[in-house]
């Protein structure tokens, strides 16, 4: 078998690793070849050019045989759809028995991937849980699950085996914003391999935010996650928060200027989650974003159920909420124009 692991790789980092070296334990692939998503259709930009992003994974795999840098979509110019690549690797390795391997949030959104049915049809395919998701399968890939490993082997394409034991904790976000800083910090030591970490610091990446001596200090000295911004103001929240639920995922973000018509806040921001699960991974992930900057979190209600969970972080207040839950109560409704013009006409009224 021919594993392809696709990825920004923005940076590589040793989360990515330790989960393909613990799936390899359990899967007798032949070769994985760790495929640079040199431009990926479902994110705007990447931080890091395509050189020194798979400079970086060539260093990072250069210690395993089994690994191999791959810079087939590099070489497109176009973007890098998955089915492409898979049948590039057809053409490469005709007969062989390809495995795509994805993350568990990936799962709930195959269907939108580009040619979805071809691609099912082409490939095996093994996803990785990651912690704060759900594993529930959609119902119409249920009938491609399969029981072990071994049985990939048995089936052309289209079998999927879900593997839940893996370790996938951090993200590249969490590092690029550590790499900002000009020195090695506790997150960086932890989730970066030496050589990636000395290619970074040498040509100067993610260093567009420069931080000041003190605040660097603070950050080597902190034994957990970004650089802490005692002075974030309400755009600055708003723009964290909106990237938290990227990251997880979050589906329809709608972020709503109330700024002119509340007293009790600047945004609001809405986001549907596809479970109970994935409302909760929501809400924590923004909320674990902003405390990790110094921003608690003056309320959070609802966790311990997950239809619907409110956090309110000041002048932004967050709604995740299930689908269902969201189109009952339709929030976006209470703020629309005729609401606006309504709240104007009472403050000009008041005022006379």
């Amino acid at each position: 078998m021919i594993g392809i692991f696709g990825g920004t790789f923005d940076p590589v980092h040793l989360g990515h690793r330790k989960a393909i070296d613990q799936l390899c334990s359990q899967v007798g692939f032949n070769k994985v070849h760790w495929v640079l998503s040199a431009r990926p259709p479902h994110k705007d930009q990447v931080t890091a050019d395509i050189f020194h992003r798979y400079e970086m994974l060539q260093l990072e795999l250069s210690d395993n045989s089994l690994y191999e840098a791959d810079d087939t979509e590099i070489k497109r110019a176009a973007k890098s759809y998955t089915i492409d690549t898979v049948e590039v690797f057809k053409d490469r390795f005709p007969g062989q028995n390809l495995v795509v391997i994805i993350g568990g949030d990936s799962l709930h959104n195959l269907h939108t991937w580009h040619r979805y049915e071809d691609l099912m049809a082409s490939v095996n395919w093994i996803v990785m849980n990651r912690p704060g998701y759900s594993m529930k399968v959609p119902s119409d890939l249920r009938s491609r699950l399969v029981e072990s490993p071994a049985d990939l082997g048995n089936q052309s394409s289209g079998a999927i085996w879900l593997y839940e034991s893996t370790e996938f904790a951090i993200s590249s976000t969490q590092l690029r914003k550590e790499l900002s800083c000009e020195i090695e910090t506790p997150l960086t030591r932890k989730y970066l391999s030496t050589m990636v970490s000395d290619y970074i610091r040498g040509n100067r990446l993610y260093q567009s935010n420069v931080v000041s001596t003190d605040e660097q200090t603070n950050l080597y000295n902190r034994e957990e996650h970004p650089l802490v911004d005692e002075s974030m103001n309400s755009d600055q929240i708003k723009n964290q928060v909106v990237e938290a639920l990227e990251n997880v995922k979050g589906q329809d973000i709608k972020v709503l200027d109330i700024a002119e018509i509340s007293d009790f806040a600047d945004f609001m921001i809405v986001v549907s989650g596809t479970s109970d699960t994935h409302v909760k991974a929501l809400a924590r992930s923004a909320s674990d974003e902003l405390r990790s900057q110094g921003v608690k979190p003056l309320n959070e209600d609802g966790s311990d159920v997950g239809e619907w969970v409110l956090v309110d972080f000041g002048d932004v207040v967050l709604h995740v909420m299930r689908p269902e839950v969201r189109a009952y109560y339709d929030l976006e409704k209470l703020w629309d124009e005729d609401v606006r013009k309504m709240v104007e006409q009472h403050r000009e009224e008041r005022d006379q």
